[in-house]
C-alpha cells in the first residue's frame, strides 16, 4: 500500500505558499528598489562631485554671468565635457528624453512646475552611467534685473528620464559648494526642517538618506 497526499492537501498547500508569496514578495520588491535607489544615488554623487573637483581646480566657478555669456552649450563643452562621460548635451526637454518641460512631481504627488531645461539658466546632460543631470547654471531676477542666485544647484535622475520623475524617488536635489565638492541640498539645514520638506516636496529626501548612513528608513516618503 502506498501512502500520498491528497488532491485537497496539495491545493491546501500551494494555497498557503500563494499567500505567503502574496505577503513577502511586494515587501522583497520594495526593498530591493530601495537599495538600488541608494546605490545608483551614491554613485550619482560620486561621478559628479568628482567631475566638479577636476573642473574646479582647471578652471574655477564660472559667474553666472559668464556662464550666461557663454551660453549653455558652449558651458557645458568647457566645464564639464572633459570631466566627465557625457552621452548627450540637452538644450531642450526632449534631448534628454523627457515627454514634456515640465515632467517632474513633489514627493507628495503634486505637479512640480518647474521647467526642466532653460536655455539661460539650466541645461541638461545624460551620462554612460544613464544618470541625467541639470545644471543650474545662472538665475535672473526681475524685480532687481541682474544676476541673483548663485549657480550652484543640480538636479539628478538617477534612472535618466524614466517614470516615475518623482522627487524623492528617481530625482534628487544636489548643490555645489565652492572648493569643496556636491552635497545633498540643504545638506547643512536642521533636521526637522529637512523631514518636513521631505515629507511634502522632496527637494531634501537626498540628505535625508545620506544622514540615515545612506538608508531609506521606514518613515521616508516612499
Amino acid at each position: 500500500m502506498k501512502k500520498g497526499f491528497t488532491l485537497a492537501e496539495v491545493l491546501i498547500t500551494l494555497g498557503i505558499i500563494g499567500v505567503v508569496a502574496a505577503m513577502t514578495i511586494p515587501n522583497l520588491i520594495t526593498h530591493n528598489q530601495k537599495e538600488e535607489t541608494v546605490t545608483k544615488l551614491r554613485r550619482a554623487i560620486s561621478v559628479f562631485n568628482q567631475a566638479y573637483k577636476l573642473s574646479f581646480d582647471e578652471l574655477g566657478n564660472p559667474t553666472p554671468e559668464e556662464a550666461f555669456a557663454m551660453g549653455p552649450e558652449e558651458y557645458i563643452k568647457t566645464y564639464w565635457a572633459p570631466y566627465i562621460k557625457i552621452n548627450h548635451i540637452c538644450l531642450k526637454y526632449s534631448d534628454c528624453g523627457y515627454e514634456s518641460l515640465t515632467p517632474m512631481t513633489f514627493a507628495n504627488g503634486e505637479k512640480n512646475t518647474s521647467n526642466i531645461i532653460n536655455k539661460t539658466s539650466r541645461i541638461g546632460i545624460t551620462t554612460m552611467d544613464g544618470f541625467t543631470y541639470i545644471i543650474f547654471t545662472s538665475s535672473w531676477n526681475n524685480d532687481t534685473n541682474s544676476f541673483s542666485n548663485p549657480n550652484s544647484l543640480v538636479i539628478v535622475d538617477i534612472n535618466g528620464s524614466h517614470k516615475p520623475n518623482k522627487l524623492g524617488k528617481d530625482i534628487f536635489y544636489l548643490t555645489r559648494v565652492e572648493d569643496k565638492g556636491v552635497f545633498p541640498e540643504c545638506y547643512n539645514c536642521k533636521r526637522d526642517y529637512i523631514e518636513k520638506d521631505c515629507s511634502s516636496y522632496g527637494i531634501y529626501c537626498a540628505e535625508k538618506i545620506r544622514r540615515a548612513g545612506w538608508k531609506i528608513e521606514k518613515d521616508y516618503p516612499w
